[in-house]
């Protein structure tokens, strides 16, 4: 009976510690939005790019090595932009224009 009490014991200390990871992940996610929500409010109106703006919106840019294009003579660049407050955003891969 008390080798089952400790192993309860162990499970629920484990499980508090997941949860509380959670929970503090959580506040600092809804912290990093109301932060980004605040930037944009202020920059409701733009007539024009400044620095200034980028540099609120923006964290860093990643640019990579180009990679040749198979069957082509051209290259491709990927570039990567982590945004303040939210990180690098993943968009769906480009689909081919049909005419």
């Amino acid at each position: 009976m008390s080798a089952t009490y400790d192993v309860e014991q162990k499970q629920l200390v484990q499980r508090q510690t997941e949860l509380q990871e959670f929970i503090d992940k959580s506040k600092e996610q809804t912290l990093n939005v109301d932060s980004f929500h605040k930037v944009v409010r202020k920059y409701t109106d733009i007539t024009e790019i400044t620095s200034e703006i980028i540099r609120s919106f923006v964290e860093r840019i990643d640019v990579y090595k180009p990679e040749m294009v198979p069957g082509t003579r051209t290259k491709k660049q990927t570039t990567c932009i982590h945004w303040n407050f939210i990180g690098a955003v993943d968009t769906p891969a480009e689909h081919e224009k049909t005419a």
